[in-house]
């Protein structure tokens, strides 16, 4: 497997290998260079084994970085343009897992945030500032980056339980003011 530098880039669609310990997490944030310009996570597979595509994650939205967990079964991401939507370039670089600040019990956000949470079970009751759209949540495991189970209710407004230790990724489309707050 080829060495990357990051951050690495482009302003077309492009896959990108994300080297790592075989079926650990990456820590990763993506943005669009320019204001109208967005693009889709693409997760994918390609092994001697297997070459297989998956669902987009999420759409990148203004300039904003874009956090996220890549989950450890994935050795690829796919940065894919929307069509006929500007022409920005797009940048994609690692995180550490101390850039990754700790849940805490009262957050005001905007866009999208990932978290780390140490503790046991959390709900928290969350508001949404925007009249459409709404918020996204996964809770991701500390050692594999796989979804774990989680009960919400609501998109604008309403409650989210975690089950114990992980990373919480809240995803804000189209971005907008949010809260948390435990409950």
């Amino acid at each position: 497997m080829t060495s990357l530098t990051f951050p690495v880039g482009g302003w077309k669609t492009r896959t990108v290998a994300i080297p790592r310990p075989l079926g650990k997490p990456a820590l990763l944030r993506l943005r669009s260079r320019g204001p109208i310009t967005t693009y889709f996570a693409k997760p994918w597979i390609d092994t001697a084994q297997e070459r297989s595509s998956f669902a987009s994650l999420f759409q990148t939205w203004g300039r904003s970085w874009h956090p996220f967990v890549l989950p450890g079964r994935y050795t690829h991401l796919e940065v894919c343009k929307v069509r006929g939507n500007g022409v920005a370039r797009w940048q994609l670089d690692r995180m550490r897992s101390e850039d990754v600040p700790p849940l805490r019990t009262t957050v005001a956000g905007h866009g999208t945030e990932l978290f780390s949470w140490e503790g046991e079970h959390l709900e928290m009751r969350y508001e949404y500032a925007a009249r459409s759209g709404g918020l996204r949540f996964t809770h991701h495991a500390f050692d594999t980056g796989e979804s774990l189970e989680m009960d919400r209710t609501g998109t604008q407004r309403g409650t989210v339980r975690m089950v114990g230790p992980g990373y919480l990724w809240v995803h804000s489309a189209p971005a907008s003011d949010w809260t948390l707050q435990s409950v």
